[in-house]
């Protein structure tokens, strides 16, 4: 949830990528970045193939979601040494465009998803990363 100043929460999300260690997932280097108003849509279209890739860069971090053959291909970096990736498979692809769209739409206050779409359409013709 963001907060802007006099004004109702809006819906955000983060995204959280972490390294593997064997098995397990190493929770405690997670790079976190959160995605808003102006992050959301973009991300949106990349899950929905409107757009093959986005960058949400911060001062000291950033994440880049990149369209590939069976899979959406995410790369997270913090400061200098600090650097993840992670493939997504179908799957896991579909929960997170999901749940992206579902944020976006509390973010917008739109009940017609077929707005939402064309708007997101709209939106990403005008894209110049």
């Amino acid at each position: 949830v963001l907060l802007k100043d006099g004004a109702e929460p809006l819906a955000a999300l983060n995204l959280e990528v972490a390294p593997r260690d064997g098995e397990r997932i190493n929770w405690k280097s997670k790079i976190v970045l959160q995605l808003g108003e102006d992050d959301l849509p973009l991300l949106c279209c990349v899950c929905l193939g409107y757009l093959p890739q986005a960058e949400f860069k911060r001062p000291t971090k950033g994440i880049s979601i990149q369209r590939q053959p069976g899979k959406l291909f995410i790369s997270a970096s913090q400061g200098a040494d600090k650097c993840f990736a992670l493939p997504l498979p179908i799957p896991q692809s579909f929960q997170l465009g999901a749940l992206a769209l579902k944020q976006l739409k509390q973010q917008a206050g739109f009940e017609d998803e077929q707005l939402i779409l064309a708007a997101l359409r709209g939106a990403a013709a005008l894209y110049q990363p």
